[in-house]
């Protein structure tokens, strides 16, 4: 009876036990397959153009976190590292496989690791959008010598291009955007400290960099002169002669035209219905699937953690193509503008223009200044004309200026439905033709420009006789050529010296004389000492 009592004295112990075990190792079991917790993402930043570093909070239960990242806008994330527990940050460098472009958005992701219990924490699903940019320009360096002002700088990394500044009134107005390292400046201020500013540019993304609030500055003489800007030359296209009776060649319908904002209006084209297109509907973020590459922090790892939610390779989605831009040069634009200006020309029974390389010159500086101020008259407020005898060019015919037309045919068709701008490209006097095409460094917007000659070869000289005096060089003349309608300022002409006389000045008083085709002879006018 005894040895029968303390058996079931042992055996109600044991059950007392195990009822007490039981709990204990369930939850150790749960403990042991509970999964990481969310991993917070604490901040993101572009160092550099090709560079972008992700911050994040450790989580308890994480062995490793793997970091994900995609184009902003997508939906699929792509795996691109995976870190020990030891790590909370990780910087991306653009490599072949995983990609970083300038002027692009980025957004990133961390998810928490256990290789024990082969589970993936939860994840932040909207994660951290960094935008990249081209790197800050630096050692800019300004200086003045010889009537202009020259600045250069060092190459930024992600630009291509570069945008020029200079400080007015306190605003920034930009000058230029330059594919070289430097910048020559011939409207500065005289007598004042001029102050500059350069910031990469990326072409590709219209995406502009960091700049130095500061710039560079030098200081200009008062009496500093400004020497004459001559543009530079342009590749003269090659024009195509038309048939007496050409057949313009179908087009497509013309993108919409933009419409800016101009001091004179513009051609504008009639814009064609543009179907919209139809973009499929999105889906909701999908997990991460991948299973990612677990680092060996041990000799013998056993098995591949199970996976986060993100893909290794996601799968673009089909996005609408915008409106292509032209695919030809601005050479080939040019070209190509003359040539269906000359078949417009032979079907209202004009004469075929001919192109004209100062006329091109000039076109080109048009069209560069029309992307500051949309206008026929001038940034620095002179006519249009201007820029004819600037380039050596006489006897101009007329201007046409458009804005926002993508290609040739759609600026040429705006011009044809534009009653004076029609007028001009069909004059029948006008022989000769330049065709000027750039596109804004701030909008995007193609410019387009066309500059019409009578005559543009037409020369003249003008002669400034000393009459009995002479000049410094010993000469008793001071011949100068050009284009026809150019002005000759006579305080820019070095005053003569004659013994016995005081000199009176140009004959007639004048100011001014205009180069004309026949030579022009201008008299000095003498005081004898004796009789003042």
């Amino acid at each position: 009876m005894y040895k029968k009592r303390k058996y079931l004295y042992a055996l109600f112990a044991f059950m007392i036990a195990a009822l007490i075990c039981i709990p204990q190792a369930l939850q150790m079991r749960t403990q042991a397959a509970a999964k990481p917790g969310t991993v917070k993402l604490n901040s993101i930043s572009a160092p550099a153009y090709n560079k972008i570093n992700i911050k994040w909070k450790k989580t308890s239960g994480a062995t490793h976190y793997i970091v994900y990242y995609k184009k902003a806008g997508t939906k699929k994330w792509t795996k691109i590292k995976t870190l020990d527990n030891s790590k909370s940050s990780y910087t991306h460098t653009s490599s072949k496989k995983y990609q970083i472009v300038v002027g692009q958005k980025y957004t990133y992701t961390v998810k928490a690791y256990n290789t024990k219990t082969k589970k993936a924490g939860s994840y932040n699903k909207k994660g951290l959008t960094v935008y990249t940019k081209p790197a800050m320009v630096k050692n800019i360096k300004a200086a003045y010598k010889d009537g202009i002002v020259t600045l250069t700088w060092d190459k930024a990394a992600g630009a291509d291009k570069y945008l020029v500044y200079r400080k007015d009134n306190g605003k920034w107005k930009m000058l230029a955007l330059k594919n070289s390292l430097s910048y020559e400046d011939a409207a500065y201020k005289k007598g004042e400290v001029n102050t500059y500013m350069v910031r990469g540019y990326y072409s590709g993304k219209k995406t502009k960099g960091s700049y130095d609030k500061d710039g560079a500055s030098v200081k200009v003489p008062a009496d500093a002169a400004k020497p004459t800007e001559k543009p530079e030359p342009t590749e003269k296209p090659v024009i195509p002669t038309p048939t007496a009776t050409p057949s313009p060649k179908p087009t497509k319908a013309p993108d919409p035209t933009e419409t800016p904002k101009p001091t004179e209006k513009p051609a504008t084209p009639t814009p064609t219905a543009t179907p919209k297109p139809v973009t499929p509907k999105p889906t909701k973020a999908p997990e991460p699937t991948e299973k990612p590459v677990t680092p060996t922090p041990t000799a013998t790892p056993t098995e591949k953690p199970a996976t986060p939610t993100p893909t290794a390779t996601p799968i673009p989605t089909a996005t609408p193509t915008p409106s292509p831009e032209p695919e030809m040069s601005v050479e080939e634009m040019a070209s190509e503008v003359i040539r269906l200006t000359n078949i417009e020309r032979v079907k209202d029974g004009a004469a075929p223009l001919q192109y004209h390389a100062g006329l091109q010159r000039a076109a080109m500086v048009r069209a560069e200044e029309i992307t500051r101020k949309f206008s026929h008259t001038r940034p620095d407020g002179t006519t249009a004309e201007t820029v004819l005898l600037d380039c050596g060019v006489s006897n101009g015919a007329g201007e046409n200026i458009a804005a926002g037309q993508k290609t040739p045919e759609a600026v040429v068709r705006a011009w044809m439905n534009s009653s004076g701008h029609r007028a001009t490209m069909l004059n029948p006097n006008a022989k000769y033709i330049g065709v000027g095409v750039c596109k804004s460094p701030i909008t995007g917007q193609w410019l387009w420009t066309q500059e019409f000659s009578y005559n543009p070869d037409v020369k003249g000289t003008v002669i400034f006789d000393a009459d009995g005096g002479t000049f410094s060089n010993n000469s008793s003349q001071i011949s100068i050529s050009g284009p026809e309608g150019k002005m000759i300022l006579v305080s820019s002409i070095e005053k003569p010296i004659r013994e016995g006389y005081t000199f009176a000045g140009w004959e007639d008083g004048i100011s001014g004389v205009r180069i004309r085709k026949n030579t022009i002879k201008i008299l000095a006018t003498w005081t004898p000492i004796s009789e003042s």
